[in-house]
């Protein structure tokens, strides 16, 4: 969430709306605790492997160098620091899955990307509504846009759920309502996650969800009622206080492996051995 006092604007990214929606926490330490923001290996490798496509999709790269291209970013986010934290990826593989995915990207994806699109492409759109006084605008950036759709490239360790995605994805609506305000798509659209699964073969998978105006709208009263929590929660500033917003630990993103804030957070009072499980129990 962005403030901007001049214009009587506030701006939400889907990333800020679906911290909030996991924990409100975790997105209170992402603005006052910046430092301890670390990037894990499962993001520096989408980091990378995204480098590779957009130097391919906008031919700054022949079709083959896109490997090439993302294990130079990798390379990069690995000699700066503090480095890359180590999570459930085994880091001799490292390397190989830049490549792979990319790989799979070329192989598996790629040849259903319609051409013309714009890559990289960032918005601020207008919702219509307002909170506290303040005009609610959404930003980001889009990985690809094209008149067909907006395109979204994941890594991941198993196949997305169509399902899932098509009922609850966040950044679907923001996104499609986002390309819908900037003429580019019509109000009812698609939005395609390029998604490259990791594993000793590495695959694409195409899932492509569908996006209206409800669903547009629905988004837009979840990050009304996000902002006005985060405006109730900081003396009607935005900036966040030093008092605690709600902390949720039922999910599996609350850990000292996935969560940059754990030690300041849940760490702080719970350590592993205070969660073992002994002979006693159960």
């Amino acid at each position: 969430m962005r403030i901007d006092e001049e214009t009587k604007r506030v701006f939400v990214r889907q990333s800020w709306l679906k911290d909030v929606l996991l924990c409100p926490e975790r997105a209170r330490l992402s603005y006052t605790k910046p430092e301890f923001k670390v990037t894990n290996d499962s993001a520096a490798i989408g980091t990378a492997v995204h480098a590779g496509i957009e130097a391919i999709l906008t031919n700054t790269v022949p079709l083959v160098d896109g490997p090439i291209v993302s294990l130079a970013k990798f390379r990069q986010l690995e000699s700066e620091s503090p480095g890359i934290n180590h999570t459930n990826i085994n880091p001799d593989h490292w390397h190989g899955h830049v490549v792979a995915l990319t790989n799979a990207w070329i192989q598996d994806i790629y040849p259903r990307v319609p051409s013309g699109g714009f890559c990289e492409k960032s918005f601020e759109v207008f919702t219509g509504e307002s909170v506290n006084g303040y005009e609610l605008w959404f930003e980001g950036t889009m990985d690809y846009l094209h008149p067909n759709g907006v395109w979204d490239w994941k890594t991941a360790a198993r196949k997305y759920s169509l399902l899932e995605k098509q009922t609850q994805d966040v950044q679907a609506s923001i996104y499609s309502f986002a390309a819908n305000k900037m003429g580019v798509v019509k109000e009812k659209s698609i939005f395609n996650f390029g998604v490259m699964i990791r594993g000793s073969n590495a695959t694409g998978q195409i899932v492509s969800v569908s996006r209206s105006k409800a669903h547009g709208d629905f988004v837009i009263k979840q990050a009304m009622s996000a902002v006005a929590y985060a405006f109730a929660m900081t003396n009607n500033t935005g900036v966040p206080t030093d008092e605690r917003w709600l902390v949720n630990d039922q999910h599996y993103l609350c850990s000292q492996r996935w969560c940059s804030w754990w030690s300041v957070c849940k760490g702080a009072h719970i350590s592993e051995p205070d969660n073992e499980i002994g002979e006693n129990n159960g």
